[in-house]
């Protein structure tokens, strides 16, 4: 499927959807709590929101049954965080996956459940309908001492605070590096508080983090928790509003404990106008208009998702641009470094790539012309913004990667005023 997008200037109110990173992970904590009798008649309910939400609470269901049979689709939140907990419940669980997720690295995680009861069979290529196996696990976590590089994946920290809690005795989660993505294991840490959770954090004498887990916990869902609007996505239309519009969104929490909402910070550094005012709900508005923006360099070591969204801003912002350590965006649904460059280069941005970092210098306008998602839901999402400041209309092959996260995102995108045809 190909679409046209012919350039237009977005302009309007959208409300936030629902955050997919906090979604996923107050689905996993209803559940263990429902598993360990402690569910909440009054508790948050989530819809299905997005392929990746679907693919976590089809997951989850599966817990019911003696031998899991989880097929994740192309989520890797859900596959990495529920390999170690399904591995704390049962003994044995295979897990499938589509597009990239096969490919994706379980490394160290699986070295470390390794050393401590389970086994992994690697997936043999066999396809189950679209469904590749990724792996099947058997055995039983056991409590001990863990040990995991920082800078590998977050979600690997996330799988394993949610399950060490199950164990029946303590366990200890030691980092070997600095902790890349912090901001998610933060939002992890902050859920599993509001479920009960203990987990103590201190430093090691090198100054990493340390997480030691009492055992024997019980997971509480308790009523009143509310989900957090998402910064991820957000991004996109504030960053579109700065660079041909005027856009206001709805619905996000500034506490959040999303550091994608470090874009403020960005696009304020970078000379963008922003009207920021509080909700009596405990929200903020956020009004972006268009601006005249500046260079910057960003390093995204904390924020890699908003790396697709920052290349846009910075293709189009004056002198010289610069995204810094996105060593780590290789491994997501694209190789997303090269995706990007590969799209905004199609349609003429000044742009250069290395194996971590693109440098770009900034244009007033881009050509347009024709360019592909690569199946990555932030890469279309990112051509869709670009197309607002072409001379010409862009036309974006795979544009229903975006249901991923945001299966919405075209209607919105039409209802700021974007041109579609399909």
């Amino acid at each position: 499927m190909e679409i046209k997008i012919t350039p237009r200037k977005l302009t309007g109110t959208i409300d936030a959807m629902p955050s997919k990173s906090h979604a996923h992970r107050i689905l996993i904590a209803k559940k263990l709590a429902e598993i360990q009798g402690n569910p909440c008649e009054d508790g948050i309910e989530i819809p299905p929101f997005s392929d990746d939400i679907e693919a976590t609470m089809a997951c989850l269901s599966q817990l019911d049954k003696n031998t899991p049979y989880l097929e994740c689709r192309e989520s890797g939140s859900t596959l990495r965080f529920l390999l170690p907990v399904v591995m704390a419940l049962k003994s044995s669980a295979t897990f499938l996956g589509t597009g990239r997720l096969p490919d994706r690295p379980l490394s160290p995680l699986k070295e470390e459940m390794e050393r401590h009861g389970c086994s992994f069979r690697m997936g043999s290529n066999k396809n189950t309908d679209r469904f590749k196996e990724i792996c099947s696990v058997s055995g039983g976590l056991r409590p001990g001492d863990y040990l995991l590089a920082g800078n590998v994946s977050s979600q690997f920290v996330t799988g394993l605070l949610f399950a060490l809690p199950l164990l029946e005795g303590d366990s200890s989660l030691t980092l070997t590096t600095e902790l890349e993505s912090a901001g998610y294991v933060d939002m992890t840490l902050t859920v599993l508080k509001s479920f009960g959770i203990e987990v103590n954090v201190s430093y090691t004498e090198s100054g990493f983090l340390k997480y030691d887990v009492p055992g024997g916990q019980k997971y509480q869902e308790k009523p009143g928790l509310s989900l957090d609007g998402d910064w991820s996505n957000a991004a996109f239309w504030l960053a579109a509003g700065s660079l041909s519009g005027d856009i206001t969104v709805n619905g996000l929490r500034l506490e959040s404990s999303q550091w994608d909402k470090e874009i403020l910070h960005i696009l304020a550094m970078m000379g963008a106008e922003l009207d920021i005012q509080p909700q009596v709900d405990g929200t903020v508005s956020i009004r972006s208009t268009a601006s005249i923006l500046k260079g910057a360099e960003i390093d995204v070591s904390q924020t890699p998702d908003l790396t697709p969204i920052l290349a846009v801003l910075m293709s189009f912002s004056e002198g010289t641009s610069m995204i810094t350590h996105a060593e780590r965006l290789q491994f997501k649904e694209s190789n997303r470094l090269k995706a990007i460059y590969s799209v905004l280069y199609n349609l003429d941005a000044d742009i250069s790539y290395g194996g971590d970092w693109l440098s770009f210098t900034g244009k007033a306008f881009l050509e347009g012309g024709s360019v592909d998602s690569y199946g990555d839901h932030r890469i279309a999402m990112s051509a869709a913004i670009a197309s607002c400041l072409c001379s010409n209309p862009v036309f974006l092959s795979n544009p229903i990667a975006v249901t991923k996260s945001y299966p919405d995102f075209y209607k919105d995108f039409a209802a700021l005023g974007g041109e579609i045809e399909y």
